[in-house]
């Protein structure tokens, strides 16, 4: 596990813990996204990086992109004070595979990293729902069984609401023409369909099941 925060007070107290957890080990710190990709590639690879999202200069967000643009296929655990539903949305869609608080407990942290290094990904919500297993693309089968579920005006709801402009519920009434009542019905009903809570699970069961591109 590699660590990237700029309070080195935070730094050795997250290794001290994550260390005593289980069969962990932190093989480097860094203070900034900056050092992080100057050291890349590193040599062993690590399996799971452990950002803060609010840092000076280069933020874990931007961290999350540089990597992503560049092609590092890496683990990531974000540590953030934030966790608005939009946040949240917009690191999974970065390619994120976890978040905490930072004053999460240590179970938590002990959930969120053996989530990720067995199925690939760490949220409460979605774990309930489906990433118990390893994570694979789901079969065609079962990808036509979902889509089947969707009426028409539902597909085009989950499109506005996965698209990169992230709407909100009232400005996707406005992209369909319709009341933000009738935009509420179309969430609650695929809610009701599929065991999901929250705006944040909608999104992570669309990306899951590779459902953008058929909708």
């Amino acid at each position: 596990i590699v660590l990237v925060d700029d309070h080195v007070i935070v730094r050795n107290g997250l290794k001290e813990l994550i260390e005593k957890l289980g069969d962990y080990s932190v093989i480097a710190q860094f203070d900034s996204g900056t050092s992080l990709l100057n050291a890349l590639p590193m040599d062993p690879n690590p399996d799971l990086l452990i950002v803060d999202l609010n840092m000076p200069g280069m933020s874990g967000y931007e961290l999350v992109q540089e990597l992503k643009n560049s092609g590092n296929e890496q683990r990531i655990l974000v540590l953030t004070l934030d966790s608005d539903e939009q946040t949240i949305i917009r690191l999974f869609r970065s390619g994120v595979r976890g978040f905490l608080k930072k004053n999460c407990s240590a179970e938590a942290l002990k959930d969120a990293l053996n989530s990720i290094l067995t199925t690939g990904y760490y949220h409460n919500e979605f774990l309930t729902l489906s990433l118990r297993e390893k994570v694979e693309p789901p079969k065609p089968s079962e990808r036509d069984r979902i889509l089947q579920q969707f009426t028409d005006r539902e597909r085009e709801f989950l499109r506005l609401v996965c698209h990169e402009k992230e709407y909100t519920y009232e400005q996707i009434a406005d992209q369909m023409q319709v009341s933000t009542r009738t935009v509420d019905g179309y969430r609650e009903a695929i809610f009701d369909k599929f065991a999901i809570k929250s705006k944040t699970g909608l999104v992570l069961f669309v990306l899951k099941h590779q459902l953008f591109g058929e909708l």
